[in-house]
């Protein structure tokens, strides 16, 4: 090739670039307004978080509870709280500002909670017990459905990627009620001694949440209840559920609970039947079990703890139409029901469903926003060989 004509083809190839570049913009400000419009519409019109709606411009305000130490004294509050846990909880509220084209699928490395741009963190803020409680009860008492959504996290959470994940968890749900994170040190490292010293805090927060859960509802009074729990972080709720029947008895707050909703659960499969069954199902109207087969985190717990996990599915595939069917199954028969999610589990390491998964998500906002579990989601019930039934989340048809 001459030196003419290596000349020609970087001059029709920067030409070439320079109109892509021109059409690309040209698409976006003449071919694409109205779905940009119609998207910023949705965000800050139609969008459902309204009770917990600062202003206009996308921000928002949440609470929180959590059992860290105050290891810093100055600075800003979310870069204060450490890893060890101590007896007195701190109150408190967080603004948060969200872009609004946040939505599932931008978020998929989970490690950089910390660069997100699309969620800003604008004011933590603590507070006293008593104004803790009067502003949240006075939200709580003015959203449309009296209600309130408790969050609690898992394994290797910090408190600033804590605060932005259940901002994230409220912005896709997009139910309208406040929501309240209940913050403990499970970022204890990613080693096997981390996840065991992890694993100690989760049973010993167990007691922090159970007061927390108590001066919810006797307190702040929400007339539905809601608590969601991930991974290691469902061991710090049913420890707390039981502790709750132990204390008082289940009578005196039977019922309180509407929902419980463990994702992925990293609890003892045997420990659940055997103790926490029974603190559940007198506490809670309905508690879902959302579990996987292909979960590799659970995979690793399984192998450190050497029993199988209760977030594991035990549904085989290899079973025959034979031995597995699809059955007539009324949802709200039963007070303890098992979500296999294995068809719909595209996330990276199949563990963090509950927060890049959609069908999940559809699946959760029918569940929570309905009295009475709907017929028309896209899952179906099977009946397995031992009896025991299992409700399969599907991507449609």
């Amino acid at each position: 090739m001459t030196r003419f004509q290596r000349r020609m083809v970087i001059g029709l190839s920067v030409i070439l670039l320079l109109l892509t570049g021109i059409g690309a913009l040209a698409y976006k400000f003449y071919l694409s307004p109205t779905s940009y419009a119609l998207q910023r519409a949705e965000a800050f019109l139609f969008r459902r978080m309204q009770v917990v709606r600062l202003s206009h411009e996308g921000e928002y305000r949440f609470f929180f509870i959590t059992n860290r130490e105050l290891e810093k004294a100055d600075g800003p509050l979310e870069d204060s709280f450490g890893t060890r846990r101590v007896d007195e909880l701190k109150y408190g509220y967080f603004d948060v500002r969200i872009e609004p084209a946040l939505g599932l699928g931008m978020l998929i490395n989970p490690t950089e909670w910390f660069q997100n741009e699309e969620i800003k963190l604008k004011a933590v803020r603590e507070l006293d017990k008593e104004d803790f409680t009067e502003q949240l009860r006075t939200i709580v008492g003015t959203s449309p459905q009296r209600s309130l959504l408790v969050v609690v996290h898992g394994f290797r959470e910090a408190f600033p990627s804590a605060l932005r994940k259940t901002t994230f968890i409220s912005h896709v749900l997009d139910i309208n009620s406040p929501v309240l994170l209940f913050d403990w040190p499970g970022n204890q490292g990613s080693s096997p001694s981390g996840y065991r010293r992890a694993q100690q805090l989760a049973k010993e927060s167990a007691n922090d949440l159970a007061g927390s859960m108590e001066l919810t509802i006797q307190n702040i009074r929400p007339e539905r209840l809601w608590l969601i729990a991930n991974s290691m972080g469902a061991q710090v709720a049913v420890d707390a559920l039981r502790l709750l029947v132990g204390q008082t008895g289940p009578n005196e707050k039977q019922s309180k609970i509407e929902d419980v909703i463990l994702t992925a659960p990293d609890i003892d499969y045997d420990e659940f039947d055997e103790a926490f069954q029974a603190a559940l199902e007198a506490l809670v109207q309905r508690t879902t079990i959302y579990v996987s087969s292909n979960d590799r985190a659970l995979l690793a717990s399984r192998i450190l703890n050497r029993t199988p996990r209760r977030g594991e599915s035990t549904l085989d595939p290899r079973l025959s139409q034979t031995t597995l069917q699809v059955i007539d199954h009324d949802p709200n028969a039963d007070r303890i029901t098992i979500v296999d999610v294995t068809p719909v589990n595209r996330t990276r390491n199949f563990h963090n469903f509950s927060l890049e998964t959609p069908e999940f998500f559809d699946d959760l906002f029918l569940r929570l926003t309905n009295t009475e579990i709907p017929h028309s989601r896209l899952i179906y019930p099977v009946e397995a060989p031992h009896g025991a039934i299992y409700w399969i989340l599907t991507r449609g048809r």
